[in-house]
């Protein structure tokens, strides 16, 4: 009776990657403890995923064993949301308000010096409640966030500097609305090119022409 060589069928055939967009498949078998040709049985699914949640662009992993010696990696990937300035360099901020990634360059509104604290994942934004009027920003509509340099929180307060423009302030409940009547102002100023918009109060905005000495 001839013996078959039930290794060779037990071996791991082939691993897919599903779910990544931004991340190279090489980056992602690279990171791995499990390869082809290696035993089907004993590959360790828990180790490989934790191996892929310490690369910086992935939130979450899946790995599963499939029949015939197929391994699958379902990654789901961190959704970029705003860049952030710490010291001199730039990281990337995703929508769970985690610095993931240092950003080689930065083009649209930058965080500047934001809280953060320390967590299993990495640093992350120690005040999450400003993710909300954070998000308002970066998804309003039309041209106006290309002419916002800069955004820090300060308590309640959302603070934009605008390109060869005015600080604007505004509260942070209600982004969109204080947004299209930022729109409003601008486009009524005419020309008049004021040092600081308030746009805090219900029924008034505040203007102040020069910078205080």
């Amino acid at each position: 009776m001839p013996v078959l060589p039930w290794h060779k069928y037990l071996a791991i055939r082939e691993i897919t990657v599903k779910g990544g967009e931004r991340i190279q498949a090489e980056t992602v078998f690279q990171s791995l403890p499990i390869t082809v040709g290696m035993s089907w049985l004993t590959a360790d699914t828990q180790a490989a995923r934790e191996a892929l949640l310490r690369l910086p662009d992935v939130r979450d992993a899946r790995v599963t064993k499939r029949l015939w010696g197929q391994i699958e990696i379902l990654l789901q990937e961190r959704e970029p949301l705003a860049l952030a300035r710490l010291g001199h360099k730039l990281f990337w901020v995703d929508t769970e308000g985690v610095l993931y990634a240092e950003a080689q360059g930065g083009f649209g509104p930058i965080l500047v010096e934001p809280q953060t604290v320390e967590t299993e994942r990495g640093r992350r934004l120690a005040e999450l409640f400003y993710l909300v009027p954070l998000r308002a920003l970066m998804t309003s509509p039309g041209h106006l966030l290309n002419s916002i340099t800069t955004i820090r929180f300060e308590g309640s307060t959302m603070i934009l500097s605008l390109r060869d423009g005015p600080d604007v302030f505004l509260s942070i409940y209600d982004v969109r609305w204080e947004l299209a009547k930022l729109r409003r102002v601008l486009s009524a100023l005419a020309g008049r090119h004021p040092h600081r918009i308030d746009l805090r109060f219900e029924r008034a905005v505040i203007l102040q022409e020069q910078a205080r000495p």
